[in-house]
């Protein structure tokens, strides 16, 4: 009687398990690595001490006080302009000063422009700060020519005169003849002329209010031509070689060039002005700053005591 035999079972079933579980085995892997991968390799490494990118808009530290003095052929003081550069307050406070200012506050001491012909732009700036009560980081004079050109660079402006205008010039023979109301537009030397008439009504005190509003509208107005952006750069670069006496140089500029672009994206006149309040002496020519306006001033500026 034959044996029955064993029916041989079939490996394929095993196999496939195997065969299953090392699939599996590989993708997990796989996905393991790859994740090390980009991990170590591929993402780049994170640390505390990444410098992150200098913001291009201005805060309080980045105020800064500056003072310009026009001078004349003969060295004597045409005009002195504080300006308060405030680009996180979309400002530029500017504080025109006679020359004929003094430092001391018994009005006994000598004027700006004696200050300046004895001792130059370094000693003015001192007494412009003892005179305002505040300190001033960076300083230019500059000779008429100069001054001139600047205007010139950043654009002219449309101006009314205010009061009937005459005057024959003694050294240079040119006639001012102005009638009151007469629009004219503006160029640097016109400018210049406007600003140093020695014959306003209001003496003295009247130059000081025209120099302050006559470099306001010329800011605001500059700041709003394509030509003044453009040529930023350049204006200052001809500044700073053609003006006398400074503190600062192209590189100072480079540090708050965004900042004056800042400016002019972002605000339509920031140019104003802070005209001294004081006294005037008898004759004339002498101005004292009074407590009030240095408390004003330092209000003003964000100057803290």
């Amino acid at each position: 009687m034959a044996k029955n035999k064993k029916k041989r079972r079939s490996q394929a079933p095993i196999a496939l398990v195997y065969f299953s579980t090392m699939v599996v085995f590989i993708v997990i892997f796989g996905a393991i690595a790859i994740k090390l991968m980009n991990e170590m390799v591929f993402e780049p490494e994170t640390s505390s001490s990444t410098v992150s990118v200098e913001s291009n808009n201005p805060t309080e530290e980045n105020n800064q006080t500056f003072l310009y003095m026009v001078k004349n052929d003969k060295n004597s003081l045409d005009s002195v302009m504080a300006a308060r550069f405030m680009p996180a307050d979309g400002r530029i406070l500017l504080v025109p000063l006679s020359p004929y200012t003094t430092a001391s506050a018994d009005g006994n001491g000598q004027t700006l422009d004696q200050v300046f012909q004895s001792g130059g732009a370094k000693e003015t700036v001192n007494a412009v700060s003892e005179a305002l009560g505040i300190d001033i980081d960076k300083y230019m004079s500059m000779g008429e020519e100069c001054f001139e050109n600047l205007c010139d660079n950043i654009g002219s402006i449309t101006y009314e005169v205010f009061e009937n205008m005459y005057y024959v010039d003694d050294d240079s023979d040119d006639v001012v003849n102005y009638s009151k109301g007469d629009k004219i537009s503006l160029e640097g030397s016109q400018i210049r002329m406007f600003m140093t008439y020695p014959k306003y009504k209001n003496g003295y005190s009247q130059n000081v209010s025209v120099a302050g509003d006559l470099m306001k509208s010329l800011i605001n107005n500059g700041f709003k031509l394509q030509t003044t952006r453009d040529n930023l750069d350049s204006i200052y670069s001809n500044l700073l070689e053609e003006s006398a006496d400074k503190n600062f140089t192209k590189s100072d500029f480079t540090e708050t060039e965004k900042f004056y672009y800042y400016l002019m994206d972002n605000y339509d006149n920031p140019a104003d002005t802070l005209t001294p309040t004081g006294t005037w002496s008898n004759n004339g020519y002498k101005f004292t700053v009074d407590g009030t306006f240095k408390a004003q001033i330092k209000s003003m500026f964000k100057i803290d005591e």
